[in-house]
């Protein structure tokens, strides 16, 4: 098997860098406070997320300044202000700290995220979990490791046999013809919650750990066998995805399509197990399958 080539290892070794430079200031800002500020009905962010987000693209930045950035927390464009996405092709897609509420709780199940994107296919991804000091790196083509070691999917071949992560997600709830109150109500995504309970009805195991990027790591290294979530962005799942694939997993929609990297749901897997996990997991407006 080829390297990945000179441009994706220049990539990798910043995005390796900026990932261990937000993490150092996860876990410092952990230990010395921060402040919590609303970002939407049922969303949070922290001055942890901002300070992350500004050292990665500061970084990045400084190392290849006609590259596109793409940030959860806002940050967009390129150094120069002009669109370099035409003479590049460069994207880079930042969580600058995934797993946001484990976080302000005290809670350690949280991580940095970073994808970089040529010709919109994913062909780097690192995800770093400061508090277990763990490091995922995959290249396409390349394969996947955690901390310099190979990792591998589970050989888990039927559900039955599986633990299986996903999330608690909620419903927006537009406001009405006034507004008011209502445009601050949240209620629980009964379409995820039905689909939770099929999944837990078949499955050995279901897990809501609250941080996707992690999840995703651990399918491809075998601790989960599989994971599905409605609703996520590019962000949540671009570097986790690259990583499942290339440890021999499988990544889809609930629809079952492709990854898209924009696209709206993720399910992913060992392979093994993956379509015995989509015949549970029914699109938006669709029933549940007969049985």
């Amino acid at each position: 098997m080829s390297g990945p080539g000179p441009e994706v290892e220049a990539v990798v070794a910043t995005a390796v860098e900026a990932a261990r430079a937000a993490g150092a200031i996860l876990r410092a800002r952990a230990a010395a406070g921060f402040a919590v500020l609303a970002k939407g009905v049922a969303d949070i962010v922290t001055e942890v997320d901002l300070e992350c987000e500004r050292a990665i693209v500061a970084l990045l930045r400084a190392r290849h300044p006609r590259h596109e950035v793409l940030a959860e927390e806002g940050t967009a464009g390129p150094a120069n202000g002009a669109s370099a996405a035409g003479r590049t092709g460069w994207l880079w897609i930042i969580d600058p700290l995934d797993g946001t509420k484990n976080f302000a709780h005290g809670q350690t199940r949280s991580a940095v995220s970073i994808a970089v994107a040529r010709e919109g296919e994913v062909v780097a991804g690192v995800v770093h979990n400061p508090h277990t000091d763990e490091l995922f790196v995959a290249t396409r083509g390349g394969g996947a490791a955690c901390n310099g070691q190979p990792i591998r999917v589970s050989a888990t071949a039927r559900l039955a046999r599986a633990m299986v992560g996903s999330a608690l997600t909620y419903q927006r709830v537009d406001p009405g013809p006034e507004g008011g109150e209502r445009a601050t109500v949240r209620r629980a995504d009964r379409e995820q919650l039905e689909r939770l309970a099929r999944v837990l009805a078949v499955a050995e195991a279901v897990r809501s750990s609250g941080c996707c990027a992690l999840d995703l790591c651990d399918v491809a290294r075998g601790r989960l066998d599989g994971f599905f979530e409605p609703g996520l962005a590019a962000w949540d799942t671009a570097a986790g995805a690259l990583l499942v694939t290339e440890a021999g997993g499988r990544v889809s929609s609930l629809e079952g399509a492709p990854h898209d990297l924009f696209g709206a749901s993720t399910l992913a897997s060992n392979g093994r197990i993956h379509d015995e996990l989509l015949a549970l997991v029914p699109p938006w407006g669709q029933p549940p399958p007969r049985c």
